[in-house]
Order: C-alpha cells, then sequence, then structure tokens
C-alpha cells in the first residue's frame, strides 16, 4: 500500500530564502491570491525546498510558492494585525505571523540605529548589532517548522540561523542608500547599490574587530546617565553651550560634570562612569547630530551650538532626547518657549481675520516685521524667547489683516474645534463678539426647565435633558438626544414640543410600530397639545390640518413618500430612532434633510452603529454644516479615528460636537436600575440538523460562488440556510412539523422557558423570522401546557399588537410568554414585565439586539433582567457570536450591519466560518 501524499497546509504560510533574499509564500491553492489579499506585491512564481509531513514522518517536497524579495515583503510584514487580533478564519499560517513578528522586531532595533557595518565574500553590509535581545531567542524558539524548513546542503536551516539571517537582511536592506560621491571604496559599497569591494586581509579584520567591539553587550554601568544642561549665551550672537554631566541613578540630585568624569579615580567616582557617559553621548548623537563632534575627542565636556542649532534642540529634539532616557535642563526662560504662528480670529458672525501671534499675544505689522528681519530662528523679544520659522513667518506676513468669510456652521464648527485646516495648513482659530458669546452659552449648564402644560414628573436627569433641548431650540440649533434605551427620551421630547409658543405645528417621525406609543405618550404627558395622527389611509391630505402648535405623528415611510410634509414650515422636527437615517445616501436620510423647520431633534440610543458615517449623517440632519461635506469629514475625522485610532483627532471631533449631543448611560443617570445579566448559551445540534448543515456547505462551495453581484446573492442564500438548520430543520425544510426532538436550540429554549413559567417569571422571546416565530409560538403553548403563546410581528395590525403588549404588562391571566418578531418589537415597546429576554436567533449587530433587550431593561424595570442568547455550537453562530463584542466598539467595528460584510470574505476564508467543527 502507498503512502499517504504529504500534507500541505491550508492556510498562507511563509519560508524565508536568504540566499535569495526572498520571502517564499506558500500553503494555499493559490498563494499569489492569497499573498495580494494580504497587501503583499505580485512576486514571482517558484518552487520552495520544504518538507512536509506524511503518515508518521516527514519527507522532502517542493511545493508551488510565490517569491517576494524581502525589500518589498516587509512594509506587509510590519502592517499585519498581531498574532491575538486575527478572527479565526481569516488567520493566515503561524508561519507567516511569526515571520511578521520577525520584520516588526528587527525594524525596531534598526530604527533604534541598532546596526553595525561588515565585509561578508567581498560585499560590503550592514547587520543587526549583537544585542542579545531576548526577544529573538523567544521567537526562534517558539517558530513553527514550516517558518525555516528550508533544504540545503547537509540538512536544514535552523529557526535561529535563519532569524539572525533575516534581522541582518532587514538591516542591510534599511541602511542601504544612494551612492555617496568621493567615498572611500568600503563607505561607498555599504551606502550604494553595489555592493561589491575587495579589502585586503588586515582592513577585513580590523573591520571585523571593530564591529565585534561595537555590537558587544554594553557595561551596565553604575555611575548614572547622561544629562545635557543648554546655557543661553551673553551675547545673542554667541554660540549656545550644551555641557555634559552624569546624573546619579540612585540620586538625581546628584550630578556631576564631564571634566570631573574624566578626571576622577576610580575611589573618587566608583562604577564605570565614563562608559556611563560615553554611551549616553552615543545615544544623544544619533538623535541630535551636532553632538557628533564630541565623540571624537579624548575628553568631550561640551558641545558649542548655533543659534539653528539651539532652536531645533529646543523645538524638537529635547523631547525625543527626555524620552530616550536622557536628562535635559534649560533655563527657566527657555521652557515652553512660544513659537511665531498664524492664527484665524473671529471679528464677526462668520468673517475672520489672518493674525500673527506670539503665545495669546497679537503682534503688529510692525512687530512682525521686526522679527523678520532679526532673521534668526530663536529671537529674543520682549523678555521671552521666541521661536520663528523663517518661511512660515513670511506666509503670515503675506496674510497679515485679510479676511476669510465661512458658512455660519464652519465658522462655529471651527471655533469649537480651536482649529481650521487652510491652504497655509492647519492653524489655530479663536472668537470674539457674538461668536465667542454664543460659544460660551453653549457650554454652560442649562437651567431648569419649562414645564407648563406637561404632566409627569421627571426624574434629575430628565429635567436636565428638557432643559438642555429647550435651550438648543431657542438658540437655533439641532439636538441629538443619544441616552440608552429606556431612559426617557420621549417625555423628555415631549416637554419640549409642550413648551413651545404655538405658532407652528410640530413633527414627530417615528417607525410604524411606534406611531400608537408616541399618540398614548403625548396624550398622557401633555393632555393639552393637540395631537394629529398622519398615519394611514385616512391621513390629512391637506396641511391646513397641520394647526399652529399641534403635534403631527407621522412615519418614516410616509416621510419618503409624502411629499406634503417637506411643503410644511415646522416649528421643531423630531427624529424616533433616529438610525434610520445613518445612511446618508439613503431616501429616508434625503427626505429627512428637505424638511423646513426652526430646531431639529434626533433621538436614537446608538448614534453610531457601526462607522463614524451614520454619527454624520445624524448630525447632518440636525445641524446641516456643522462637520462639513462628507468627504471633507471623512479625511480629517473618520480615517484617523477608525483606522488610525487618532487621540488628537477624536478630541477635535469630539470639541465639535459635545454642544449638540448629550449621550447618558444608565449606569451613570439610572442607578437604581437593576442589573442586566448576559450570558451566551451554546446548544448542540442534532444529528438530523448536523446532516442538513454539512450538505448546506458541501453543495454551495463545491458549486462555486461565482464573483460580483452573484457571488453576494449565493453567500447570503447560503448563511440564511445555515441559520434556518440551526433554528429547527422544520423551519429550514418549510415544515410545520413534527417539532420535538429535532433541534438542539429548541430543545434548550424550551427548557430554559420551562424554568421561567414555573418560577412565576415572564420572558420575551425574539426571533428575526416570522416563520420561526409561529414554530416557537405553537410548539411553546404545546409544550409548556400554556393556552396559547402570542406572536408580535409586523404583519399585525396596530390594535392587535397594541392588546398584546397590555396584555403582557398588566393582565395576570396573560401568556406569561411573549415571541417577538426581533424588526417589529425592536423599537418602542415598554415591557418592563418581563425578567428575561432570549434571543432565538441572533441578528448579527450589537445595537440593535440591545435595542430588542432594552425592551424589558429600561425605567420601571425593578428586577434583574436575565439575558440568553442562543448559538448553535461548532457553527458560525457561535464563530461570529465571538466577534459582537468586539464590534461594540468603533474603533475595532469588525463587521458591518447584518451579514453583507461576510459576501466579501474569500472562499477559503467563508469555509472556515462556515464549516461544522470537526470535533461536533
Amino acid at each position: 500500500m502507498s503512502a499517504r501524499p504529504p500534507a500541505v497546509p491550508d492556510r498562507l504560510q511563509a519560508t524565508f530564502r536568504p540566499a535569495a533574499a526572498e520571502l517564499a509564500l506558500w500553503g494555499t491553492a493559490d498563494p499569489a491570491r492569497a499573498a495580494r489579499e494580504l497587501g503583499f506585491p505580485d512576486g514571482r512564481a517558484a518552487e520552495l525546498a520544504t518538507v512536509l509531513p506524511a503518515d508518521d514522518e516527514v519527507v522532502a517536497a517542493e511545493v508551488p510558492a510565490v517569491a517576494v524579495p524581502i525589500a518589498d515583503a516587509l512594509g506587509p510584514l510590519a502592517a499585519m494585525p498581531s498574532p491575538d487580533r486575527w478572527p479565526a478564519w481569516q488567520r493566515p499560517g503561524d508561519a507567516l505571523i511569526a515571520w511578521s513578528v520577525a520584520a516588526k522586531l528587527a525594524l525596531e532595533h534598526v530604527t533604534a540605529g541598532h546596526l553595525v557595518p561588515d565585509v561578508r565574500d567581498s560585499t560590503a553590509c550592514w547587520r543587526l548589532a549583537n544585542l542579545r535581545d531576548s526577544r529573538f531567542a523567544a521567537l526562534a524558539a517558539a517558530m513553527p517548522p514550516a517558518a525555516h524548513a528550508l533544504r540545503r546542503d547537509g540538512g536544514m536551516w535552523t529557526a535561529p540561523e535563519m532569524l539572525a539571517a533575516f534581522g541582518d537582511l532587514v538591516a542591510d536592506t534599511c541602511a542601504r542608500g544612494a551612492a555617496i560621491a568621493g567615498a572611500g571604496a568600503w563607505v561607498a559599497a555599504l551606502t550604494g547599490p553595489d555592493p561589491a569591494v575587495e579589502l585586503d586581509e588586515p582592513t577585513r579584520s580590523a573591520l571585523r574587530a571593530w564591529a565585534r567591539e561595537l555590537s558587544s553587550e554594553p557595561v551596565a554601568p553604575l555611575g548614572g546617565k547622561l544629562e545635557l544642561r543648554l546655557e543661553v549665551p551673553a551675547d545673542d550672537d554667541g554660540p549656545w553651550a550644551l555641557s555634559f554631566h552624569l546624573r546619579s541613578e540612585a540620586d538625581p540630585a546628584v550630578s556631576v560634570p564631564a571634566e570631573r568624569v574624566w578626571s576622577a579615580s576610580a575611589a573618587e567616582l566608583p562604577g564605570s562612569p565614563q562608559d556611563a557617559l560615553v554611551q549616553g553621548l552615543a545615544e544623544a548623537a544619533r538623535i541630535f547630530r551636532p553632538l557628533d563632534a564630541a565623540l571624537s575627542e579624548s575628553r568631550p565636556a561640551e558641545a558649542r551650538l548655533d543659534v539653528e542649532q539651539a532652536a531645533e534642540f529646543l523645538a524638537t529634539r529635547q523631547p525625543e532626547l527626555v524620552a530616550a532616557g536622557i536628562a535635559v535642563e534649560v533655563p527657566t526662560d527657555l521652557t515652553g518657549v512660544r513659537r511665531l504662528r498664524a492664527r484665524l480670529h473671529a471679528v464677526d458672525d462668520a468673517e475672520f481675520r489672518w493674525e500673527a501671534v506670539v503665545g495669546d499675544e497679537v503682534l503688529s505689522a510692525d512687530d512682525l516685521d521686526e522679527l523678520i528681519a532679526l532673521g534668526r530662528p530663536l529671537v529674543r523679544w520682549r523678555g521671552r524667547w521666541v521661536r520663528v520659522d523663517a518661511r512660515e513667518a513670511a506666509e503670515v506676513r503675506a496674510r497679515l489683516g485679510r479676511t476669510q468669510a465661512l458658512s455660519e456652521p464652519e465658522a462655529l464648527a471651527a471655533v469649537l474645534e480651536g482649529r481650521r485646516s487652510t491652504e497655509f495648513g492647519e492653524v489655530d482659530v479663536s472668537a470674539g463678539g457674538r461668536l465667542r458669546a454664543l460659544v460660551d452659552r453653549l457650554g454652560e449648564p442649562p437651567s431648569e426647565p419649562r414645564l407648563t402644560g406637561v404632566d409627569a414628573t421627571l426624574r434629575d436627569y430628565q429635567r436636565r435633558g428638557a432643559a438642555w433641548l429647550q435651550s438648543m431650540a431657542e438658540l437655533g440649533f439641532g439636538a441629538v438626544l443619544a441616552d440608552d434605551m429606556g431612559l426617557g427620551k420621549t417625555v423628555q421630547t415631549i416637554a419640549l414640543l409642550a413648551s413651545r409658543a404655538g405658532d407652528r405645528p410640530q413633527l414627530v417621525v417615528c417607525p410604524t410600530s411606534v406611531v400608537d406609543n408616541w399618540q398614548r405618550e403625548l396624550q398622557r404627558f401633555a393632555p393639552k397639545l393637540p395631537v394629529v395622527r398622519h398615519h394611514g389611509p385616512r391621513r390629512p391630505a391637506d396641511a391646513a390640518a397641520f394647526t399652529p402648535g399641534s403635534a403631527v405623528i407621522t412615519t418614516y415611510p410616509l416621510l419618503r413618500s409624502d411629499t406634503l410634509l417637506s411643503d410644511v414650515d415646522w416649528d421643531v422636527v423630531v427624529l424616533d430612532e433616529a438610525q434610520q437615517i445613518k445612511n446618508q445616501h439613503g431616501q429616508t436620510a434625503q427626505a429627512a434633510g428637505r424638511l423646513r423647520a426652526r430646531a431639529r431633534v434626533a433621538l436614537t440610543g446608538t448614534p453610531v452603529e457601526n462607522r463614524l458615517a451614520e454619527l454624520w449623517s445624524i448630525m447632518h440632519f440636525a445641524n446641516p454644516g456643522l462637520l462639513g461635506g462628507f468627504h471633507r469629514f471623512k479625511e480629517r475625522f473618520a480615517v484617523p479615528v477608525e483606522r488610525w485610532h487618532d487621540t488628537d483627532a477624536t478630541r477635535r471631533l469630539r470639541s465639535v460636537i459635545a454642544p449638540f449631543l448629550l449621550r447618558r448611560r444608565k449606569a451613570e443617570v439610572a442607578t437604581d436600575l437593576p442589573p442586566k445579566v448576559e450570558s451566551v448559551v451554546a446548544c448542540a445540534l442534532t444529528d438530523e440538523q448536523a446532516a442538513l448543515y454539512r450538505r448546506a456547505v458541501r453543495e454551495a462551495l463545491d458549486a462555486g460562488l461565482g464573483t460580483g453581484i452573484g457571488r453576494r446573492g449565493r453567500i447570503l442564500k447560503l448563511l440564511t440556510a445555515l441559520k434556518q438548520i440551526c433554528n429547527h430543520p422544520a423551519h429550514y425544510l418549510g415544515e410545520p412539523g413534527p417539532l420535538a426532538g429535532r433541534s438542539g436550540k429548541l430543545t434548550r429554549a424550551t427548557e430554559m422557558l420551562g424554568e421561567v413559567v414555573a418560577a412565576d417569571d415572564r420572558a420575551l422571546v425574539f426571533t428575526q423570522y416570522r416563520a420561526m416565530g409561529e414554530l416557537l409560538a405553537g410548539h411553546l403553548a404545546a409544550e409548556l401546557g400554556l393556552p396559547e403563546v402570542p406572536f408580535l410581528h409586523g404583519g399585525l395590525s396596530t390594535a392587535r399588537r397594541q392588546a398584546m403588549v397590555d396584555a403582557f404588562q398588566d393582565d395576570d391571566t396573560a401568556a406569561p410568554l411573549l415571541v417577538i418578531s426581533l424588526k417589529a418589537g425592536g423599537t418602542g415597546l415598554n415591557l418592563t414585565r418581563a425578567t428575561h429576554v432570549l434571543h432565538y436567533d441572533r441578528w448579527w449587530n450589537p445595537a440593535v439586539e440591545d435595542q430588542a433587550t432594552d425592551r424589558a431593561h429600561r425605567i420601571g424595570q425593578s428586577r434583574r433582567v436575565h439575558v440568553h442568547k442562543l448559538v448553535a455550537h461548532g457553527t458560525l453562530e457561535e464563530r461570529i457570536a465571538e466577534l459582537l463584542e468586539q464590534k461594540r466598539a468603533l474603533a475595532d467595528s469588525v463587521v458591518g450591519s447584518g451579514e453583507s460584510w461576510l459576501a466579501e470574505l474569500t472562499d477559503e476564508a467563508l469555509r472556515e466560518l462556515v464549516e461544522l467543527s470537526t470535533e461536533d
């Protein structure tokens, strides 16, 4: 019987080939494609001489690979996420991850300057200094065989050998640049494109000895660390002295001048102070080049700097030196040296004047001319030192006194942010007059709300919210009330509507499922406010029906289709569940933007579900133009925050939107609200489910998924089939039954809900499928001995749905279970009598699930709420559940809304995601 062929891994692997100075990528059916997906450039097709497991041994093998030069591979290797940040189905082979870690380590040392020159076989080269970095040894020990399983004469490469060769190649690749004209042969070979060099043996030996000395383990100093002291010259045109000292590590208050370090005996200064001083100077010279000359002196004590070098030292090098562990002392009048810079100052509501400032002091044209005439980058001016960039000063002078007009929203945003992007670059912005007063007013805490006509007792935080809404509307600004679900955004908004003068009608746009709720809440909390229901076939056809002072309730579908709404001049427009307009290009967002109103209010518990683009869309409705056009917003905020986690961009964005967005969480304001306990419940598949699941995966993948729109449709069809199989075979097959014993998930749900009923508790059961909801309602009623289990879904009339809610909340004889379609019941419902929430299948969007859960966990709830999220073990449901928590933080957002993101996966990644685990 012949032995089985060697096993080739099914994930992209990488093996370094030292002789060819390239990375061989292999292990999948199409390594070139897999490499491109990870950002590697196109390489050449190659065969890799490696070894692979076969039966109980390893055998020599030639595997197809794509070879990428190390110079081209370093960027993609360094950009790869750390090992713990890869989703399971996207993670490449461990060998590739190992070389990514190796590249990052090598580049770290190259950046720090830890490299030395050498000559090998008549070739000048650079290599990493022998730093004895323990991380290299740890990486070599952990390297998988695939990373270094490269055959060569006499055996195989070992991991330490290959890692050392890789580090030296990275050093040489990064250090080599353009040739230096007139340099010696060896220097030219080190810096130029041609490394060939001929040296005699004495010279070669001397160079090797020197390199060994440079790369030897540094002696641990007992003396301390380098301290640099900058002294101001007596004459402004004189040199600046930068003196060297050695600061004691044991007592930082003790500092010894370099002159004494060189002259003192070992008894006077024990330890190795001279070594510590030299090592400190060498590190300082790497950061600040003017110190290079001091290293050629036998006993360096100070460096003399010209004014340009002193300016560079103070502007950029001082913080870098301190970060490197070198102490820096400067005179008090040099601490926080001010810089001449441009500033835009608001002189009118939307007109800004260019100014030249030093600190907060505004310069006249004569002042600026005086500074420019001095022609120095560091000058003493009016008793203070000032840094002056000649080019920047000239550009400021050319703009001095000119004005620049902005739109009112742009002007306000610039003042709030304190910065403005101009053709001159990023400049500071300040404001005076009315704009300054407006910004100050926005920052003030709101006063007590006006609650005339409001028949409700508001909590303290609700009073603050109502007062804030009233204040924003009086100022003519829009507002985004983004309190957590269940904190009473409706009653706070009703307080705003009831407080208005009443010379225009007011509009509330909400999901169809909560029209009745809004009508009921308005009549309950503002009984004197006329309410007009603009919904259904009998809705008003004439704007005259929208009387001044009335509150008109309509729905999002009508907002899109009924042009009457955009023809009315409204007082206040309120969008409830404003995430409905998160897609800026959608018809709903476009229709909302056409509404005319004095003030706009957006209510949402999730202002950002997945991307900052959603925040822009909602904020653009509330205050058009405040965040600028979307392209500019994306460039200045969305990309820096989402992709680079830029803290400065985050701070600037927050400063702009903070006055117009009020966000409170339950844990902050509703401290009396009982806790919410969440758990994921894994349920085993039955044999029937497992067989159906495997068959669906096999048939879909074997048939091929294709490309383009057709591929997306086939993938989403597969995902739907798999989720239905996980729910119940009858759901997938379209059967009415039987149900018992065929689904592990249904069995576990029945057990759990049986305990809820036995304990005289109440539960909500959410499913995204109407067919599954009907199966659940019938099965649970039969199995648990209940007369019926109601099912609330979008196909019911508004009256029928409200009757179900009222019965669940108030009728002791009503069924203790309520099955709800996630889409129909995710918003607007108050079901605080439930103490258990069971998500039978997952929506794969945490924000949507949280909204559904908050039907029970909201103000009025007095008991702990238990949230159970069911997943089928070993399936895609369980794998995606692991990602949902990551999605809750915007900067770590991994998946998009719903399931559409899965259509972008490769066939290999999709197979990894959907295939049933072998252990199951």
